[in-house]
């Protein structure tokens, strides 16, 4: 071995001038190749994800951009990239793992990321949306983490103006805040809550083509009382229990504020995922003084109200008729309840007669005048002055309902008794299971078809598979923020409002019960199909539009002829586009001929004084 190492030793040794001899004997041969570092373009800047075409680049792109040889020698279209992401996308043994595969595709190619969404949203949105977002979020802290958002502390008290103005991009035109307290109906995750505000963006730009420089998801981190996450070493948020009042409020405005003198007040602050409490209570205080928007409220308010439309029209029963039972009294049923008696009074109904047909129930049983618990003040017109009564099946037989509506997040809390008996009273009975994810849901499908003979009619908040029942094949619905949300951001990012009242969300829910309806008169579905959700959001955006145009709340000048029109051309587009400028020929000058300089041509000739300085006279 050592004799080895020395004869090898020697070779290298007496290699090096022979082959510098040899260099020195061919002419040709060149110690260095001279590349012009002033025209040599940033490679760093052609892979970002927002410039990136992988093997899109085309041969000439790749020699102008001095990429050639670091892609392979092939080009691809992006219809071919797409078919390599769909076939691993497939490849994947399990959702989280295609939520893992569909992060790092985002992180290097957006184009490609968001094309694939938009062509497939029946089969990714479970991926990056509910269910799998909610068990991305629990395993967050295990992700590979890249900047994926803004991480604001309450340790940055003082200074998250200086934060947030560290995000790359500098047009932000709309924000997506969660504090982590109430993710799905899986509880306090802290700073894992950040998938949610960044699944929500991405919909904003896959559904609502809302180009993404404009967005910016934020995760407040005021702590975490998850026990589990505060005991675990691998955590990423703040390691201490959550502030409350005054502190916690006075950095939320904070926040708003920073917000505003970033961007201006015409930014769209999007509230995800808080408490139920401090989500009415910053709804209260924003919703007139900031353009401010809560998605588990007003969103599934809207989204809620839209399928009740559905049920009037397809069971002919006017929506004052019907007797409606929220199964949890949290923010998605309260902003379902408050937005239908809205809704009822814009047709000329009291508010009294609007909210006597509405019963809610929490776990401590229904809502009524005589509970001494303490209970929401939004919450107050639905107290109903008889016995408080905590058996969900004896409240279902009493009130006979025709809509029943769960928000519990109890999974199997619709037992057989109760969807038999809503199949007993009722043709057609309306089953609305909206918790998420779906191990929450307080039914499935199979079990709403099977105990009503195929007569209910059914949705969830996540996607289920399509029942056969007496040999008739029925496909359930989803009743998904996802069909409300990106239509209202394309809305205010076109018309650039102030603030958005609450008659938009009656607008969005008529626009998107009405598509139903427009698309197959005949259906007994409650909502689109998945994979016309961009559609959706486009219908959506015009209506709202047009509601800010006519209530002078738009900011745009001139108006518009076209509504549609000019929507479309706000939107983001994922086309390939050339990455170099254009070159184009030049015809060929003629020269003329220069004057020939002789050596007493290129001596200097001296300086002749000026008339008006004053010069010495020679002696």
């Amino acid at each position: 071995m050592a004799y080895a190492q020395v004869f090898l030793g020697l070779g290298r040794r007496f290699s090096q001038p022979m082959c510098s001899k040899r260099q020195q004997e061919i002419p040709t041969a060149s110690r260095y190749h001279w590349e012009p570092e002033i025209v040599k373009n940033d490679y760093g800047k052609v892979t970002k994800p927002k410039y990136n075409k992988g093997m899109g680049f085309t041969h000439e792109e790749r020699q102008r951009l001095n990429i050639s040889g670091l892609l392979p020698p092939a080009y691809r279209t992006m219809e071919q990239q797409l078919h390599v992401v769909a076939t691993n996308f497939a490849a994947q043994a399990a959702d989280l793992q295609r939520y893992k595969y569909l992060r790092n595709l985002r992180q290097r190619h957006e184009r490609l990321y968001f094309q694939f969404i938009t062509d497939h949203v029946k089969e990714v949105m479970p991926i990056v949306y509910t269910p799998t977002v909610g068990a991305a979020c629990v395993h967050f802290s295990l992700l590979n983490h890249l900047i994926v958002g803004m991480y604001v502390s309450k340790y940055d008290k003082g200074h998250i103006v200086d934060v947030i103005k560290n995000w790359p991009e500098k047009d932000v035109r709309a924000v997506c805040i969660s504090d982590g307290e109430r993710i799905l109906g899986l509880g306090d995750l802290g700073a894992n809550g950040m998938g949610i505000p960044v699944g929500k963006l991405d919909l904003y730009t896959a559904l609502g083509k809302i180009p993404p420089e404009y967005l910016m998801p934020v995760l407040l981190d005021v702590g975490t009382n998850n026990k589990q996450l505060l005991a675990d070493p691998l955590y990423i948020g703040v390691r201490e229990e959550r502030i409350r009042g005054e502190e916690y409020e006075d950095l939320v405005q904070e926040l708003m504020d920073a917000i505003v003198e970033s961007w201006g007040p015409q930014t769209l602050i999007h509230f995800e995922d808080f408490a139920t409490p401090n989500a009415f209570k910053f709804i209260s205080k924003y919703k007139d003084c900031y353009c401010y928007f809560n998605d588990d409220i007003q969103g599934t308010a809207a989204t809620g109200l839209a399928g009740f439309m559905g049920v009037e029209r397809i069971t002919k029963v006017p929506l004052e008729d019907h007797v409606i039972f929220f199964v949890g009294a949290g923010s998605a049923s309260v902003g379902i309840g408050k937005l239908v008696i809205q809704e009822l009074v814009s047709r000329g109904i009291s508010e009294e007669d609007a909210a006597k047909n509405i019963f809610m129930v929490d776990s401590f049983g229904l809502l009524t005048k005589g509970r001494k618990d303490k209970l929401m003040p939004d919450a107050k017109p639905f107290l109903k002055d008889m016995p408080t009564n905590n058996s969900l099946e004896d409240l279902v037989n009493q009130s006979k309902p025709s809509i029943l509506l769960g928000a519990s997040g109890m999974g199997g809390l619709f037992t057989e008794k109760i969807i038999r008996s809503m199949g007993k009273n009722h043709k057609r009975p309306a089953i609305f299971a909206m918790s998420n994810p779906t191990s929450k849901a307080e039914c499935t499908a199979e079990q709403a078809y099977n105990f009503t003979e195929g007569r209910a009619l059914y949705c969830a908040g996540s996607p289920f598979p399509p029942v056969v029942v007496n040999g008739k094949r029925i496909v359930p619905g989803q009743a998904n923020n996802s069909f409300a949300f990106p239509g209202i951001a394309l809305a205010v990012l076109c018309a650039r409002p102030y603030k958005i009242p609450q008659e938009v969300y009656l607008v969005v829910a008529k626009t998107l019960a009405d598509y139903v309806g427009e698309d197959d008169p005949n259906t007994n579905t409650l909502y689109p199909e998945t994979k016309k959700a961009c559609d959706v959001a486009l219908r959506i955006a015009v209506a709202v539009v047009q509601y800010f145009i006519d209530n002078g709340l738009a900011n745009l000048y001139p108006i518009p002829e076209n509504i549609c029109e000019f929507v479309r051309c706000q939107q983001y587009y994922t086309d390939y586009m050339p990455s170099v400028g254009p070159t184009w020929k030049y015809p060929k000058t003629p020269q003329l001929p220069l004057k020939k300089m002789s050596e007493k041509d290129l001596q200097s000739t001296p300086k002749v004084p000026e008339k008006n300085s004053k010069t010495t006279p020679k002696k």
